[in-house]
């Protein structure tokens, strides 16, 4: 499969194979040099994003995605710092606008609320950044994003994310809630996420 846009593919084939899309989406980082890896197995290093899913999947019930309504701060009173919520804002092609950062992330991200990826994010990120906010939504599924931070001169470290899709009150995907972390590399020569990466059955890279 060439490299093509994960969004473009997921538009194509509505019964998508998620495994090739993420794999499709894997091939284009790696092409691009992103340092980042999709895992839609969701292989987290611990349990620390177990609370967050299940409470994404109780408040989801029957339907595909819950919606943003639904998840209220008191869900999220553990994790609350750690949470950044961001919106697409328009489609073909995609924008997002920040709708929420915890105070855990601002260090790293900035004060973004308010703004689009275009206003906060180096512009060679800005498509890496649109295209996993696609996957995220056009699959409806949860996603772990694994990879190596890449501004705002934090390249010490490492990050571990997952990515939750939720709905607008007219249950149109339209919301990405993450709960991220971010880990120093314990020397300048370790690439850490790609050891986990090689930990991963059918992993690139």
């Amino acid at each position: 499969m060439c490299f093509t846009d994960c969004s473009v593919f997921l538009l194509q084939n509505p019964g998508m194979n998620l495994d090739a899309a993420v794999r499709t989406l894997n091939q284009k980082a790696a092409e691009q040099k992103w340092h980042y890896f999709c895992d839609n197995g969701l292989a987290f290093t611990d349990d620390f994003y177990d609370r967050f899913l299940t409470t994404w999947e109780t408040r989801r019930g029957s339907a595909k995605m819950p919606r943003r309504s639904q998840i209220t701060p008191r869900d999220l009173k553990d994790v609350l710092r750690n949470i950044a919520l961001f919106e697409r804002i328009s489609t073909n092609p995609s924008q997002y606008m920040f709708r929420l950062i915890g105070s855990g992330l601002t260090d790293i991200a900035g004060h973004v609320t308010g703004k689009t990826f275009e206003e906060c994010v180096p512009a060679e990120l800005v498509p890496r950044w649109n295209e996993c906010g696609d996957l995220v939504l056009n699959s409806g599924q949860p996603l772990r994003f694994i990879g190596r931070v890449h501004f705002r001169g934090r390249e010490y470290l490492d990050a571990e994310h997952l990515y939750v899709p939720l709905a607008n009150d007219k249950d149109e995907p339209s919301f990405i809630m993450c709960l991220c972390r971010y880990t120093p590399r314990r020397s300048e020569n370790e690439e850490s996420w790609e050891n986990q990466i090689a930990s991963i059955p059918g992993a690139l890279l």
